[in-house]
């Protein structure tokens, strides 16, 4: 699993574009998987899935990214076609740890024909601007965004025939190395006007609810035959879903007369890709078996957390500060900048990369673990330049980390005179209590009556607390930004 990155190459060449990844295909309230794109379109007074495909193309120079959407969509049993074309321009500003992001329509064009009829709007017509603001953390990033826009449709070409659609959006979403999760929710009121026969007109509302979840999910897979070197293995399996929600509150209509009572109902669909599955290598460590964590253990064996060809991990021993670097490197997929050692001499004029700890250099088998976490500020040193790599990890070094990874510490109570509510809350750290606080609320530091900051922290026990970190990100974090929104 390791992800090993020669040095000067541009790491993360797009990380200014945290909502980019075409998670939730544009801004139309559709979804997709690898080929298909479905939306539901509200114009002719009744809900309409159009299905179809998306092309987007994203290019970025400078703070600036151009996205660029094709879309070529119908439903034959609506004997409706749309065809939109929009080009969005965003500008990037990066403040600290956050960006923020401004996007603007560049150009718009978008006809839709159903039954004879062809609803039109060029640029002229559509007013739509975004904003958004991600707060990058050391693994995950999070984010919201609201949209503000109007569109208008002329009706075959006359102008006395529009239909006005007024539109506020709000998305949130995250990034983990585990799971990623957006969700957007898009509220639609709809006016058709008939300049020339008034009482034709009508208004509506619709409400769409979008969300794009990717998951991996890790499960032993045992070999069936009896005769075999090995009995079974990990398996990591990637799955990328997508679920639509819709509700309308819309006029009853018979051709263009507009009827008593109102058209209120609900529906959802959901497309999702091919699974991906990933075998991962088979640990040789023979005294994991019948360990209290052995499942755990083994997880982070298969992970190259531990050294994949090590017989003995020792589960019960304490683990070391630079072992604990390459558990968290190999587990959150962090990248790592490997300098190759090149057989020609160095020019006098190549800058040195100096280690950033002077008891930590290349002849340290965690070497460029540990300037991988530090650099990304998860682990520091105990004291100034010097990292004490071979030092054991004490438990609340351990958590420390962990809630480093989350970026959740803002989570605990602003007056400091608060209790994590262990017994030995007295010897908690001051530096450490609002992880630690933030953690057992999380229900990631247990629920005994003591803490034991200070202990030593054993393999067995990181294994445990490195898969509860895992099944948070699977779990829960898509259980608040993807169930809870959607069942409000």
């Amino acid at each position: 699993m390791r992800r090993t990155i020669l040095l000067i190459v541009m790491i993360l060449l797009i990380t200014a574009l945290p909502s980019m990844a075409a998670n939730i295909p544009g801004y139309e309230g559709g979804i997709m998987n690898e080929n298909t794109y479905k939306e539901v379109i509200f114009v002719t007074g009744k809900p309409i899935v159009m299905e179809g495909t998306v092309d987007i193309k994203l290019k970025a120079k400078d703070n600036t990214i151009t996205e660029t959407y094709k879309y070529r969509l119908k439903n034959p049993l609506e004997d409706a076609e749309l065809d939109r074309t929009v080009k969005i321009t965003a500008v990037l500003e990066e403040k600290d740890n956050q960006i923020l992001a401004t996007r603007t329509v560049d150009s718009f064009r978008e006809t839709i024909d159903i039954k004879g009829d062809r609803y039109q709007v060029m640029k002229a017509d559509y007013q739509w601007n975004q904003s958004t603001v991600t707060h990058k953390r050391p693994i995950l990033e999070y984010y919201a965004g609201d949209i503000l826009a109007r569109k208008t449709y002329i009706i075959n070409k006359e102008d006395t025939n529009t239909v006005t659609v007024e539109i506020v959006g709000k998305s949130v979403g995250y990034n983990s190395p585990w799971s990623s999760t957006e969700t957007q929710n898009i509220e639609y009121l709809i006016q058709y006007q008939d300049k020339l026969n008034p009482s034709r007109g009508w208004k509506g509302t619709a409400l769409v609810e979008t969300s794009y979840n990717r998951t991996k999910d890790y499960s032993y897979e045992e070999n069936l035959p009896i005769q075999t070197s090995f009995r079974g293995g990990q398996n990591i399996v990637e799955r990328h879903e997508n679920v639509l929600k819709y509700s309308y509150d819309l006029p009853r209509l018979n051709g263009n007369i507009v009827l008593s009572g109102r058209n209120v109902g609900r529906d959802s669909f959901s497309i999702n890709t091919v699974p991906v599955p990933e075998r991962l290598s088979i640990p040789q460590a023979k005294d994991i078996i019948g360990h209290e964590y052995q499942d755990e253990l083994f997880l982070l064996a298969s992970l190259e957390a531990f050294p994949i060809d090590r017989t003995y991990i020792g589960p019960n021993t304490s683990i070391s500060r630079g072992e604990f670097a390459r558990v968290i490197a190999e587990t959150m997929d962090i990248p790592m900048e490997v300098e190759e050692e090149s057989p020609r001499r160095r020019r006098k004029n190549e800058e040195v990369i100096r280690p950033i700890f002077e008891d930590v250099d290349k002849t340290n088998a965690n070497f460029y673990y540990i300037e991988a976490v530090a650099k990304k500020g998860i682990m520091e040193g105990k004291e100034k330049g010097y990292f004490y790599p071979n030092h054991p990890l004490t438990k609340v070094e351990a958590y420390v980390t962990v809630m480093r990874l989350l970026g959740l510490e803002n989570l605990a109570p602003i007056n400091k005179n608060y209790t994590t509510g262990y017994k030995d809350d007295g010897n908690i750290p001051n530096w450490a209590k609002d992880y630690i606080y933030v953690a057992k609320e999380l229900k990631l530091a247990g629920e005994g009556e003591y803490f034991y900051p200070n202990r030593n922290i054993t393999k067995g026990e990181v294994a445990r607390l490195i898969v509860d970190l895992i099944n948070y990100m699977q779990e829960d974090l898509r259980q608040d930004y993807r169930e809870n929104l959607l069942n409000n």
